[in-house]
């Protein structure tokens, strides 16, 4: 694939993602009436919620990156792998030296940086308006940042070469998506919640992408992430590897 092809095939992804409402929706503008919202309720004064050390929005921001990133990696990426295999999109491109794999590759390249431009502008936002502290580095966060999209897109990426039929793999997006971004601490605090909910989180892989967020942007350093390190390798090694060879041998096209 060309430099040229490349960035033509990016621009098509690109305005096929501007027209889906519902995507640009849930990165940007939900995000940011939730940092609104929380923001009018709390404030980011020091809360004894967290030892007086933060405030709701310091915490609150990395949170709702975790939700930017589940957006485009279990909602965007899945539905639209699903979308072009029933149109029979990759069949058309199979029949041209780009092939269906370089599509997939753009349609990735795309949605990651989706969920980058939106990280950025939450930070610039809270900044802005809140005030809110980031203490840690950035060559700390931004490998937290992309160790977390990988291991959220290659659920997604999972899911669509799992379930072949496009609305079983929606129906299965949004249901993993809605649980994740409500019981992970990405929308409410897990310091808000039960015990018993609080235990139900720690299964799910979100809640590791959002503690992991949340003890980087306030200047932990990843030496001391290694639980949440460690899992959502794991989950980029299984569900990359499942996903890949049950890409390899279904007919996609």
């Amino acid at each position: 694939m060309t430099v040229i092809s490349f960035f033509k095939t990016a621009q098509m992804i690109t305005k096929l993602y501007i027209r889906d409402f519902a995507s640009p929706f849930f990165s940007i503008a939900f995000p940011l009436g939730m940092i609104l919202l929380f923001g009018g309720i709390y404030g980011n004064e020091p809360s004894p919620l967290y030892n007086y050390e933060h405030g709701a929005m310091d915490v609150m921001i990395p949170a709702l990156v975790g939700m930017v990133i589940a957006v485009n990696g279990i909602m965007t990426l899945p539905l639209n792998l699903s979308e072009f295999m029933t149109s029979k999109v990759y069949k058309r491109f199979d029949a041209t030296p780009m092939g269906k794999g370089n599509i997939i590759f753009v349609q990735v390249i795309v949605y990651l940086l989706s969920a980058l431009v939106s990280t950025a502008f939450l930070i610039i936002v809270g900044r802005i308006i809140y005030n809110v502290n980031i203490a840690g580095a950035w060559y700390v966060i931004v490998p937290a940042v992309l160790l977390s999209c990988a291991a959220i897109f290659a659920m997604g990426f999972f899911i669509a070469a799992i379930f072949k039929n496009g609305k079983l793999a929606q129906i299965v997006s949004y249901a993993v998506y809605f649980a994740m971004i409500f019981l992970s601490g990405s929308t409410m605090p897990l310091e808000l919640m039960p015990e018993n909910i609080r235990n139900y989180a720690n299964a799910l892989p979100l809640t590791h992408v959002v503690v992991l967020l949340q003890n980087t942007f306030n200047g932990q350093p990843m030496g001391e992430q290694l639980t949440a390190i460690v899992i959502l390798s794991c989950i980029i090694i299984v569900c990359g590897s499942i996903g890949a060879a049950s890409y390899k041998h279904r007919k996609w096209a």
